[in-house]
């Protein structure tokens, strides 16, 4: 066997194993001074996060989580520029809401998503 051969090959992978580690190593340096790709990756995602507490409201009535359905708030992020305020003409921006699922269930914004769950006898 070519042993000269056999070290070239051995030599070449452990270069490009520490090429790729020197350039993530880089690209998270960058990252956490620049800020460059969590700024691009908030682009990519929406700016409401009404599915996701949809969902932990679901979740919340699945496992028939009463006290925490009735009386602990959620953050709503209503995504969008906001709404134009009919006497001024003006956009005015969506403010986020801190409601609970059972409040959150009848408005708009949950469009009957959320499942029903009883709160008779909870006091919050």
């Amino acid at each position: 066997m070519d042993r000269k051969g056999l070290e070239m090959a051995v030599t070449t992978v452990i270069m490009i194993i520490l090429s790729i580690v020197v350039l993530t190593i880089l690209i998270i340096f960058v990252n956490s001074q620049t800020g460059f790709l969590s700024k691009w990756f908030k682009t990519q995602q929406g700016e409401s996060n009404v599915d996701s507490v949809v969902s932990a409201c679901n979740n919340l009535v699945a496992t028939e989580s009463v006290y925490s359905y009735c009386c602990e708030e959620k953050e709503i992020i209503l995504g969008g520029k906001g709404e134009v305020d009919e006497e001024t003409g003006k956009v005015v921006e969506k403010k986020n809401l801190k409601q609970s699922c059972s409040v959150a269930r009848g408005e708009n914004w949950s469009s009957g998503r959320i499942n029903e769950l009883s709160c008779v006898g909870i006091s919050c």
